[in-house]
Formats: structure tokens, C-alpha cells, sequence
């Protein structure tokens, strides 16, 4: 699972900088050569069972007559889905959603976008991509099924530290490749204080960014993921942000932390 478009590939080179300087890639200088690890689509995740998801979008955009996957979304209210603000860089009439299937094709129902909202504070050329959370409202109201359903906002911004979450996408795995099927992977939430340490001088906010880390088990999000949700106790806390471009789970995956956004999603949306 990785990121679209600006989350991996437009830092990637900054962020092995940023390593570099701080030894966190090894070496003064120069990247350590360690092969990279088998991995698995969602890199690290499997297959998500028909149904458990109910609430993940497939954000598509519009591109030469056909519709491609860009990122994923979390339905939060009738018609309104939550993503990242670095999905929405594209005409609301170039947009769509695509609910309850866990496939890509063949699809489920499709929702023409009607409005997109970005963050007024976002923006994706500072360090650490901060207030990187957005909107989407639809032409018409969602029409729920046991496929397609809501999921519940958080009260607060507060995750606790090795706590698990669940991590759902369509981003490419480890050799570039974007699944048809849906992936999930269990992961676990990183303290802010170490994940500030790992990306050093990414001015990570210690209320606004989540992070999840799972070395040892190589999971991370990967491109095509962003946007899509961070699910916890039945309610989402996160929003893939960004990452390491080869999303190898050697470096912590980042997202908005939903519940620091609770009162900017409201006044949006009324929810």
C-alpha cells in the first residue's frame, strides 16, 4: 500500500535526504545496499474478505475516455467521503467513487463527484505534507447495503501507542503492481515522539500525524493507497498520507489523524 502522485514518488527523494543526513539509511553518505524483501500486495497485506469494508472507496479519475484507480476514501455520511487533500487534484467533473465491491473490476456502483473540499491549511511542498485531509461530496445520496456502509468518526486525536489498526487499500505492492482485490493488513501505531526521530526533519505534528510501523513484518502503505483509512474500534482515525517511495516497511507509514480534524470535518459536512 503506498501513496499517489505527490505522497511517495513527489517527496521520495527529498525524505532519502532527509535520511541520509540523520545515518537513519546508513552509511555518511551513500544508501545502504540491502536487497529489498519479498513482499505481497498492500506490501505485507491479503486478499479482504467480500463485505468486511464496507465503507472503503475507490477514488477514479477520468484520463483519455477511461477511469483509473488514484486513491482510496472512507464513506462517512450519506455523501461524503473522507481522503487525503493530495487526492484532489483534479476537476470535481474528472472524479468519481466506486462502492461496495472489493474489486476493481468488476466494479461496483459509481458515484459521480459533485464537490471537492481541501484543507485551506494544506500544503504538499512543506515538510511533512501537514494538513493533508479533504472531501468529497457526491451528486446523489450513497445508497447503503450490507456492502456499503458508513463508518464512524473519532472523538479525539488521541491513538494509543502500539495499538492496532487496520490498513485497507488497492495500492501497489512491492514490485510496482496495483491488486484487483482489495488488501488489509493489521498494523501497529507508532508514538509520535519515535516517529518524529524516524523522519527527522519532516516537522511531524505530534497531534496532527498518526503513524504505523511494522518492520519486522514489512507492512506499509503503498501508492494508490492514499487517502484511504486507518480503521480503529470501528471508526476512522487516519488517512494515508505519505511515506518511503519503495514502501518496504523499513520506514514508518504517516497519516492525518482523523480526530485532530473532528470539528474541520464537521462544520464541512455537518457530520
Amino acid at each position: 500500500m503506498a501513496r499517489t502522485g505527490g505522497w511517495f514518488g513527489r517527496i521520495a527523494s527529498a525524505l532519502v535526504g532527509v535520511l541520509l543526513a540523520s545515518g537513519l539509511l546508513g552509511g555518511a553518505g551513500t544508501a545502504s545496499a540491502e536487497p529489498e524483501p519479498p513482499v505481497v500486495q498492500v506490501v505485507g497485506g491479503t486478499d479482504a474478505p467480500a463485505g468486511a469494508y464496507p465503507y472503503q472507496v475507490s477514488l477514479q479519475r477520468l484520463s483519455g475516455g477511461q477511469w483509473y484507480h488514484s486513491c482510496g476514501g472512507s464513506i462517512i455520511g450519506p455523501q461524503w467521503v473522507l481522503t487525503a487533500a493530495h487526492c484532489l487534484d483534479s476537476p470535481a467533473s474528472r472524479m468519481r467513487i466506486v462502492v461496495g465491491s472489493n474489486t476493481l473490476a468488476p466494479l461496483g456502483t459509481a458515484y459521480p463527484v459533485q464537490e471537492t473540499i481541501r484543507h485551506e491549511d494544506y500544503n504538499g511542498n512543506a515538510a511533512g505534507t501537514p494538513n493533508d485531509i479533504g472531501l468529497l461530496k457526491v451528486s446523489t445520496p450513497i445508497a447503503f447495503t450490507s456492502l456499503v456502509q458508513p463508518i464512524a468518526l473519532p472523538d479525539s486525536p488521541e491513538v494509543p501507542a502500539g495499538s492496532s489498526a487496520t490498513l485497507t487499500g488497492w495500492g501497489r505492492n512491492g514490485s510496482g503492481e496495483s491488486p484487483n482485490m482489495l488488501q488489509q493488513a493489521t498494523v501497529t501505531v507508532l508514538a509520535m515522539s519515535e516517529c518524529r526521530l524516524r523522519w527527522y526533519g519532516q516537522n511531524l505534528s505530534l497531534v496532527n500525524h498518526l503513524c504505523t510501523f511494522d518492520r519486522e513484518a514489512g507492512l506499509s502503505a503503498c501508492s494508490g493507497d492514499s487517502g484511504g483509512p486507518l480503521a480503529r474500534n470501528g471508526r476512522v482515525i487516519g488517512v494515508v498520507s505519505w511515506g518511503v517511495s519503495s514502501c518496504n516497511g523499513r520506514y514508518p507509514s504517516v497519516y492525518t489523524n482523523t480526530g485532530a480534524y473532528r470539528s474541520w470535518i464537521t462544520t464541512k459536512t455537518g457530520i
